[in-house]
């Protein structure tokens, strides 16, 4: 019979199994790949860069992600606050000095001249930072921008007004505390138009020097008297000159710089490109050199905002402090390393503040990156990718309300302004602020100030905690790492497999209310515990793994997956119900469920075949009331079909007392043959400890036979279109069935046959019981007896079998007389019916001695 619903299990499964693994690919190929994708931060702002549509997909796909990074965030920080003991004060490696709103009152109230209004002078800062230095910081860190000239300060035009400037007071004052104060720079991307130059007709020479180290210097005087400078190369010698309105102008200024007289020239247009300006003098004052890191993987700033020339100066740091958002504005990390090229073939690496402070307290302007670590000399090494961005690592879970973001300490300017005001009045100093080897960081934090940033931590972060935080970051070598692409693809993959695979293999719990929320409560569980984590990899390793692909990748496979297979599940039910019947064991329904691949077209397979049935069967039932044999029949075969089942096997159906079962289908296993014989044995030990009990009940003893063969069948679900049923067929199955009608005439319990006894032999005992050669077969049949398992076979009985097989070889060699005494004493010592049945025939063939040609077997009409 050719049954649709037998043709389709097999393409349902693997349409099933493909689908899975389909969307396996689909969602985990296009999550992973979009989780893998890093679009270098040289191109984040690039002007006109295009919106294509990765960009979009890998934005959408990063808006979750970065939540889930935020969350991290914060847990790491809450994290690190409980492990800090409730005793020990905040981090104080950093220091923030805030001027706060209080700060600005108390300095409204005061009688010290300019501190009525802000910003105050310059030359108050240069005083503070003084005081913080003299009260033990090692770096002051100036959080402030001074891209104009002073609006305090005087005119510059006459000589020594520089000095006596505002701005020339606050760079005297932090020559006085050399290589211990920062200035602040800011940069952008987008490039802005510089001021037109003044076109200078003249030029007149200042100076000679032996390089431009040494030309510097008064390059720098140049520029804060507001003239143009140039570098002009004489022999081995480097000239300064500078740009004037005529000859007598030129005279003049050479007077001023100690060179009159001194030749003036008109200005040439090639002079331009030896122009040496304000921002040249500021790049070489604040670049760094990187050892292993390719500069043109850096974002490339276009336009600068430094202090003005009159604040440069070598004794000072100079770093970045430009915060670098996300797309969604918010800032999780710091550029600690930028590229400007402000002439083709020019390329100059600036640093962050935090990093200058850093180099600083090192003692160090070497930089070295390998192995995605920025080293500072030989002190600090902190994680950073090679376009120079730092994720930081927040060491409180919210921001607080001060700078000091509940992490750093935090004092007040206005405390600082006291004490510097006691000593300048000649009073000791009113508060000490244990400021000793600390890094202090002096920022705003009043109305006034404007640099406040979104952050994990908060919405309105001071500026200055997210320097001082990054500043901690190098200082304890830490930071948060960016997983491996690969890593991120790896996860994501695995987790679109995790949701395919779960659907896949536990939908079948999706069949009752119960199950359905069991069935997708797990599905969400796996999806926060992978969450967690990652999260506990976040804290105890730092190491950022993406979590929004994975998961969205694990829901959209394991949501495609549930509704085919939903679809599909009563279809697959109803054909294994159909195709197994009821006489199938759980077990092996759960097994062929759950893989439709046991239940193929109709086959060809080695399998072993099973009948039993009970010994006078047809006395007993004509004994025996109807209602009483129904009932010991349905005790009887269900202890028979406990046990097949019980040993894997399948029963096929019962037909009257017989039992007909079958081992190797629908799930295939190469011990078939064991666990039939191992059934064997089980139901004659039931029988042996049920007899007293049935007999007491019944009043008739029970004693059943059993054959088993092994061979190749035909197995498959098989009759018509109104009944079917999973079955056998095949010459193996009838000799199993004379096998066991031949218990009759040996007086045997078991008879197996030949390939059944090849199998098992490892691990069962058999005997030879005779070669029977049946009509209508071109071979004879080898008939065995199953007489235990190896090991239980008592001493009694082995020396039986060695008294058998002596009477068995002397039989096929015609000593019949030898064989008879043999067989006789086993009949008679050992009762055993095999030897009577053998002593009968040798009796015949010592009257009549069978033909030459005889070989031992049995010939015997078919049954």
């Amino acid at each position: 019979m050719q049954n649709p619903s037998v043709q389709s299990p097999g393409r349902r499964f693997l349409k099933r199994l493909g689908f899975a693994l389909l969307q396996m690919a689909i969602f985990g190929g296009l999550m992973g790949g979009l989780v893998s994708v890093r679009v270098p931060r040289t191109q984040l702002e690039t002007e006109g860069a295009p919106q294509t549509v990765l960009a979009h997909l890998v934005e959408l796909l990063d808006r979750p992600e970065r939540v889930t990074y935020d969350a991290r965030v914060r847990a790491l920080g809450e994290s690190l606050q409980r492990q800090r003991p409730k005793e020990s004060k905040p981090q104080d490696r950093v220091v923030v000095v805030t001027v706060d709103d209080d700060t600005l009152s108390s300095a409204r109230q005061s009688q010290h001249p300019g501190l009525a209004s802000y910003p105050w002078p310059r030359e108050l800062i240069g005083q503070m930072t003084g005081r913080l230095v003299e009260e033990g910081a090692s770096v002051v860190l100036i959080d402030m921008l001074f891209p104009e000239l002073s609006p305090r300060g005087c005119s510059a035009s006459q000589p020594g007004a520089e000095e006596a400037s505002d701005d020339g007071s606050f760079r005297r004052l932090l020559n006085q505390e050399p290589g211990h104060s920062a200035l602040a720079f800011s940069w952008s991307v987008p490039r802005v138009s510089p001021p037109a130059f003044q076109l200078w007709p003249y030029r007149v020479r200042l100076g000679s020097h032996a390089n431009q180290s040494q030309a510097r210097t008064q390059a720098q005087e140049v520029l804060a008297a507001q003239r143009p400078a140039f570098f002009i190369p004489s022999e081995d010698k480097v000239e300064v000159w500078a740009g004037v309105e005529d000859e007598r102008e030129g005279q003049t200024l050479a007077a001023r710089f100690g060179a009159s007289p001194a030749p003036v020239r008109e200005r040439r247009n090639s002079d331009d490109a030896s122009r040496f300006t304000a921002l040249d003098l500021f790049v070489s004052l604040a670049e760094v050199e990187v050892e292993g890191l390719d500069a043109s993987r850096l974002l490339q700033v276009r336009t600068l905002q430094h202090p003005v020339v009159q604040l440069l100066g070598s004794q000072s740091l100079y770093g970045a402090v430009t915060g670098f958002p996300d797309a969604d504005g918010t800032v999780r990390g710091m550029l600690h390393l930028v590229s400007y090229a402000p002439r083709e073939g020019e390329r100059h690496v600036l640093p962050s503040l935090p990093l200058a402070a850093a180099m600083k307290l090192a003692g160090t302007r070497k930089l070295r990156y390998a192995d995605g670590r920025l080293h500072v000399g030989d002190a600090y090494s902190f994680p950073m990718d090679e376009t120079g961005y730092s994720l930081m690592r927040w060491e409180a879970g919210d921001a607080g309300r001060t700078a000091g973001a509940s992490v750093f300490r935090s004092i007040r300017a206005w405390n600082i302004l006291l004490n510097l005001f006691d000593v300048s009045e000649g009073r000791p100093a009113r508060s000490a602020h244990d400021l000793e080897k600390r890094a202090v960081i002096l920022t705003n934090t009043s109305t006034y100030a404007t640099d406040y940033k979104a952050t994990p931590i908060g919405k309105a972060t001071p500026g200055g905690s997210v320097l001082a935080q990054s500043l901690e970051n190098i200082l304890q070598s830490q930071g948060i790492r960016r997983a491996a692409p690969r890593l991120d693809l790896q996860a994501t993959m695995g987790m679109a497999f995790l949701g395919a695979a779960f659907a896949f293999f536990f939908s079948r719990s999706f069949r009752s209310g119960f199950g359905a929320v069991l069935y997708f409560s797990s599905a969400v569980l796996l999806g926060v515990g992978y969450f967690l984590v990652a999260r506990y990899v976040f804290i105890e390793r730092q190491l950022w793994i993406a979590v929004a692909g994975p998961v969205l990748a694990m829901v959209a496979t394991f949501g495609f997956t549930t509704l085919y297979t939903v679809r599909t599940e009563d279809e697959i039910r109803d054909f294994v119900n159909h195709a197994l019947g009821r006489y199938v064991s759980p077990e092996v329904a759960r097994l062929v469920t759950r893989d439709l691949t046991l239940l193929v077209h109709p086959e060809r397979r080695q399998m072993t075949m099973f009948f039993s049935d009970i010994a006078g069967f047809t006395r007993l039932s004509e004994q025996m009331e109807p209602e009483r044999l129904v009932q010991f029949l349905n005790e009887y075969l269900t202890e028979m079909t406990m046990a097949v089942r019980s040993s894997g096997g399948q029963v096929d159906k019962y037909i009257g007392d017989t039992v007909m079962a079958f081992w190797g289908a629908p799930v295939r296993t190469d011990r078939h043959a064991h666990l039939a014989c191992e059934a064997a044995l089980k139901m004659r030990a039931v029988l042996l400890e049920r007899q007293p009990l049935w007999e007491k009940k019944y009043g008739h003893r029970i004693q059943f036979r059993a054959g088993i063969n092994s061979g190749t069948v035909v197995v498959g679900d098989m009759g018509t279109e109104l009944k079917s049923n999973y079955t056998v067929f095949g010459d193996a199955v009838g000799v199993a069935s004379w096998l066991e009608g031949c218990n009759k005439f040996y007086g045997t319990l078991v008879l197996v046959g030949e390939s059944t006894a090849q199998i098992a032999r490892d691990a069962y005992v058999f005997r030879e019981v005779d070669r029977v050669l049946v009509r209508g077969k071109t071979a004879p049949i080898r008939l065995h007896e199953l007489l235990g398992r190896h090991g239980e076979i008592s001493p009694r009985m082995q020396e039986m079998l060695g008294v058998y097989e002596q009477a068995q070889t002397a039989y096929h060699h015609r000593r019949f007389d030898e064989a008879l005494a043999l067989f006789e004493r086993c009949a008679s010592e050992y009762q055993d019916s095999v030897a009577d049945v053998f002593a009968g025939r040798c009796r015949r063939f010592l009257i009549a001695a069978p033909s030459e040609d005889w070989d031992g077997v049995y010939e015997v009409g078919e049954k």
